[in-house]
């Protein structure tokens, strides 16, 4: 992996964890599928959710919790093993320093796991739903552990969920704006066109027109891993959505800022965190001008990480460029 593609999952990561709230965004051994949030203790699944029943009512959490109150897990077995199975409940304050990119090997590292225990349910069997109450007493970022114990093995099963207690969604939003600012006009400098569009015209003009840019600019740019050629790209329909078919218009340039024509682009794509693919085959069905290509059939099946993979072949051979997506 590039230093490039490294720095833009990380941003991208801490994006979505600032500016989105639990509903978009899931983590650790709990994910979001459709509308449901499911926790992965290892191939066993369940249906996870969180009440606090004192200050929200009946309304549902996937992790995050907005403030330190009541709160009751329920996890609704989707695996019929897991209602033969003695299952354990354990919440940690989270002394990884990881936050939510925290995994069951780093907790596995803590040398004094009771000292950080703030809950812990022992090792029950309970039929179609598991269900535990915690009083959180104070905001913070937590850990919890499931684990799920093979009757006839004794194997543990386990997953790891990291969570925030007084979590509003909101907090690094201005943070946020100033740095997506700051991705556009690098991108706009290194592109050429902040010279272009000021040559000949006024200054008023010139302002104006570069805020226009930056409103209409696209989504975001990758540079290929050789370094030749930069990838721009943008939703023809805006934000992009599960399960629905979306249009991209792809720009393809080189690192100076020209247009590449006539390419030949193929586009694919996954998850590499679950190891499948893209469940459409996008392709570029027309080739716009001045660099531009509209590419047809991405779709996504689930919340979470992508990689979509643009291979683009000119005379002078093949690039690779890697477009991180978090959902």
């Amino acid at each position: 992996m590039t230093m490039q593609r490294m720095v833009i999952r990380l941003f991208l990561a801490c994006a979505a964890s600032m500016f989105l709230g639990d509903s978009a965004i899931a983590h650790g051994g709990v994910v979001q599928e459709e509308d449901l949030c499911v926790i992965k203790v290892s191939f066993l699944r369940a249906h996870f959710k969180v009440y606090q029943p004192l200050v929200s009512s009946h309304e549902q959490f996937c992790e995050d919790l907005p403030v330190a109150s009541e709160s009751v897990f329920v996890m609704e077995y989707q695996h019929d093993a897991l209602a033969t199975m003695p299952i354990d409940f354990r919440i940690i304050r989270d002394v990884t320093g990881l936050g939510r990119f925290a995994r069951m090997e780093d907790v596995e590292k803590i040398d004094d796991l009771d000292s950080a225990t703030v809950f812990y349910q022992p090792a029950l069997v309970e039929p179609d739903v598991f269900t535990v109450m915690h009083e959180f007493d104070e905001d913070g970022d937590f850990i919890g552990i499931v684990s799920a114990t093979q009757p006839d093995t004794n194997k543990v099963y386990a997953a790891v969920f990291p969570f925030e207690v007084g979590f509003t969604g909101i907090g690094y939003w201005p943070f946020f704006i100033v740095v997506l600012v700051l991705l556009q006009l690098q991108y706009l400098v290194m592109s050429g066109r902040l010279k272009r569009w000021m040559k000949g015209r006024s200054s008023s003009a010139a302002v104006a027109l570069l805020l226009c840019a930056f409103l209409i600019a696209p989504a975001g740019f990758v540079l290929a891993e050789d370094g030749g050629l930069r990838v721009t790209y943008s939703p023809v329909a805006g934000p992009l959505e599960i399960n629905r078919i979306h249009s991209w218009v792809l720009h393809v340039e080189s690192v100076g800022g020209a247009p590449i024509e006539n390419a030949d682009i193929e586009v694919t794509g996954g998850m590499p965190e679950h190891d499948h693919g893209l469940p459409t085959q996008p392709r570029v069905t027309t080739e716009l001008g001045n660099g531009d290509y509209r590419l047809d059939g991405v779709r996504f099946h689930m919340r979470g990480y992508w990689e979509i993979t643009v291979t683009v072949t000119t005379e002078e051979g093949s690039s690779v460029v890697v477009i991180p997506v978090q959902l």
